[in-house]
């Protein structure tokens, strides 16, 4: 692992303990948490999710389920990093599986907590991730019974490199073609649809530049498969979701932001394909000071009240 990884993954855990320690921690008494559910036998170290919902709530005769995928730059981080975003979620009268998924070999010894060195392997490249994601989804389907679930109303949802994997889990169940190259089989559902916010999608250019040849993103691609151009893996052609995008996709509501340097242009690729394809898109864009990237997990501030609120109110219009 190189220099630019190991500090690149300092500067992720940093920001996933104070996320953690500053904005997740909020107080909902009416949500249920149960906390480190095996999703799968397959790898029970790796494949754990926290299941949060309101028991109490009468909104839906079943719950809706929301899949919900932790970012991270695909090489560190923990479903605790997006638990205020999903107390949320739960607080609403949805049910939702938060969820881990194994990533490459860790990038550094810190914060274990929020980022659990049994997450990292580089039995784990891409798409493992992705299999993750499809083992989880099973999950719901198997367990719908035992938790009132509605499985005709199912989201998938992630933040920063979390939506990317939530773009291609739903383009993979929407597109059996896509699924195949990727190694995995619809696990006996449809989604509903998807919840992307601030995320990568083209992971072939920044800004206008190849991204395998920019600093920090060049890192983060080189440990996702384990070579120093991931360009040469012949699995590199399917991390781009958006070519395999399909009229069947599922509603689907984009999230960015005006300051959110990061992933500058990447929502407006997959709105703007969705749009040609005729599928149902909503796209929020925050126009605040404080519009970076990720910005609707800083749950202090308005700009990320303002973008749940709206999420709340898309998903409510959205779920039959």
């Amino acid at each position: 692992m190189s220099l630019e990884s190991g500090l690149l993954g300092l500067i992720f855990d940093v920001d996933n303990w104070a996320k953690d320690t500053l904005v997740n921690n909020l107080n909902y008494p009416s949500v249920k948490e149960v906390n480190d559910v095996v999703y799968s036998e397959e790898n029970p170290a790796v494949m754990k999710a926290d299941l949060l919902w309101n028991p109490d709530s009468k909104k839906y005769a079943k719950y809706p389920v929301i899949l919900n995928i932790h970012g991270g730059g695909w090489i560190i981080g923990d479903k605790r990093n997006s638990r205020g975003m999903c107390l949320q979620f739960a607080d609403s009268g949805v049910f939702v599986v938060n969820m881990n998924y194994g990533m490459p070999k860790k990038a550094q010894p810190f914060f274990d907590s929020h980022d659990p060195a049994t997450s990292h392997s580089n039995d784990y490249l891409w798409p493992y991730q992705i299999k993750c994601t499809f083992a989880a989804l099973k999950w719901i389907k198997d367990n719908a019974e035992q938790y009132n679930l509605d499985l005709d109303n199912v989201f998938v949802a992630g933040d920063s490199a979390g939506s990317h994997l939530a773009a291609v889990t739903e383009t993979a169940i929407a597109n059996p073609d896509y699924a195949a190259s990727l190694g995995v089989e619809n696990p006996g559902l449809k989604l509903k649809g998807g919840l992307l916010f601030c995320g990568f999608y083209n992971l072939d250019v920044f800004w206008g530049l190849p991204m395998n040849k920019i600093p920090v993103a060049r890192s983060m691609m080189q440990d996702m498969f384990a070579k120093k151009d991931p360009t040469e893996d012949p699995l590199y052609k399917f991390v781009n979701p958006i070519p395999y995008f399909t009229k069947d996709m599922g509603k689907t509501l984009v999230i960015s932001g005006t300051n959110d340097v990061m992933t500058h242009g990447q929502s407006d690729m997959v709105e703007d394909k969705l749009r040609e394809l005729g599928v149902d898109v909503t796209r929020y864009n925050s126009s605040g000071p404080l519009s970076i990237h990720d910005y609707q997990i800083l749950a202090f501030t308005p700009g990320s009240h303002n973008c749940m609120k709206f999420v709340a109110e898309w998903l409510n219009g959205a779920i039959d």
